[in-house]
């Protein structure tokens, strides 16, 4: 009776067209909201994802340049996940769990990787997190971005004095001709005199970059470039992470001829390297092996073996009688030491082109503040960078040859004092270091 009244019901309403199209429409609907549900999932992360992305570009861009100005790898983070946070937060109501990239909680998903090489500073910034859809609870979304932002070398520099406010942080002293041809000068320094050129001095240079201002005498700066760059952007030390040698027991040069080396005696063994004559002998060469010194005062003819030569607390000295032949050498100067090149003094000095200090010829620590003399003359050549990062005042004299040294100049002041003529293309002679003058930041991708 039951299953009859039931076959009846049915019949009826197959043969009821408005009961046929409800329940058409009720199985049709499905489909249609679940289309739309995904579709409002989709775009709702797609829209996640453009607002991560442009965050990202913000973070990397920003990074980047702190970075190029010098900031370490943490503080560069840092300013990254700034840029990144100020300009993107996450919805929360979206979130499932961060894919922790940095190995943190959810805001940790920011990952931050830098690379520096001669020619570019490199900062890739990556998020990733995985977006819970509004109706797919249960089959989160991971949305992983990415944004790359590179800062190129622009023109290399001979000289980058690092003085941030000094008065004439560089100088050309003087009746004194410098020829940077091919090459810039950056001095950090905000002054209103931060590169000056007075006198009777000439420069003739690529460009000049001054953090302040530049005072030139009229007719004494010849420029390639359109203009000098007043008020421009600072150039951090480039080497200033760079590891120095320790120091070692002191180097007895007792027996090295008192004639040779200040503090020398006669007819003794110099250094292991043989017996060494008490006076000068005409034509007579003292040789000396790499080690550490408390001082390295030369006075005579005397050949530097290949390696690292460390002035403990002394001095470095070049007298007006001596001449030193060095290739392939490295003077580390630490602890206060000072460095004096006697203008008269014979020299040859170029250095290793391998190793953590390849194409540098004279290193300070940080810390040494002491003022640096190094004076050329046409029988003399230094080749490879001079790095005293915080020495008081460089003062440097070239040796006026016409076909230019391959010699790089940091110092927090830097003084030209004689006639000078600075190479430009010296990727070998040191190793591919170089100074650089930040270019244009752009994204990569």
């Amino acid at each position: 009776m039951r299953r009859a009244k039931l076959h009846a019901q049915l019949r009826r309403l197959a043969r009821d067209k408005n009961g046929n199209f409800a329940v058409l429409g009720a199985i049709a609907i499905v489909p249609i909201i679940a289309a739309v549900g995904l579709t409002l999932d989709f775009v709702g992360a797609y829209l996640e994802a453009e607002k991560i992305q442009a965050a990202l570009d913000a973070a990397a861009l920003g990074s980047v340049r702190a970075y190029g100005e010098g900031a370490d790898e943490s503080e560069a983070s840092e300013a990254a996940g700034k840029f990144f946070w100020s300009n993107y937060a996450l919805p929360q109501e979206n979130v499932v769990e961060g894919a922790n990239l940095a190995g943190t909680p959810t805001q940790g998903a920011l990952s931050v990787a830098f690379t520096r090489s001669t020619i570019e500073d490199v900062a890739a910034a990556e998020f990733s997190f995985d977006y819970k859809p509004i109706f797919l609870e249960r089959l989160p979304l991971e949305i992983r971005r990415q944004a790359v932002a590179a800062r190129a070398a622009s023109a290399e520099a001979c000289i980058l004095a690092l003085h941030n406010t000094a008065d004439r942080a560089f100088e050309v002293s003087g009746s004194a001709a410098v020829d940077l041809t091919g090459c810039t000068v950056i001095s950090d320094s905000n002054d209103e005199q931060s590169i000056y050129v007075g006198g009777t001095g000439k420069l003739k240079a690529e460009c000049l970059y001054a953090a302040g201002a530049i005072y030139t005498a009229p007719q004494s700066v010849e420029l390639a470039c359109d203009k000098a760059m007043e008020s421009a952007s600072r150039v951090p030390d480039p080497f200033k992470r760079k590891a120095l040698p320790k120091t070692s027991a002191w180097v007895n040069i007792s027996g090295c001829g008192q004639d040779f080396i200040n503090g020398g005696g006669g007819n003794g063994d110099c250094n292991g390297t043989g017996k060494t004559p008490k006076n000068n002998n005409e034509g007579y060469v003292v040789t000396l092996k790499p080690g550490t010194y408390q001082s390295l005062d030369i006075k005579r003819a005397v050949n530097l073996l290949p390696g690292y030569y460390i002035i403990d607390g002394g001095r470095l000295e070049f007298g007006s009688q001596a001449n030193v032949t060095g290739k392939g050498v490295t003077f580390f100067l630490m602890n206060g030491a000072v460095l004096n090149i006697n203008g008269s003094a014979t020299f040859d000095i170029s250095p290793s082109l391998e190793g953590d200090w390849a194409g540098f010829s004279i290193v300070a620590e940080h810390g040494n503040v002491e003022t640096a003399i190094i004076n050329g003359n046409s029988r003399s050549s230094l080749t490879g960078i001079v790095y005293l990062p915080d020495a008081a005042e460089l003062q440097y004299s070239g040796n006026g040859a016409t076909s230019g040294e391959c010699i790089r100049l940091i110092a927090q002041e830097i003084t030209l004092t004689g006639n000078s003529k600075f190479k430009m293309d010296c990727t070998a002679e040191l190793a591919a270091k170089g100074i650089y003058y930040p270019g244009a930041i752009r994204l990569v991708r």
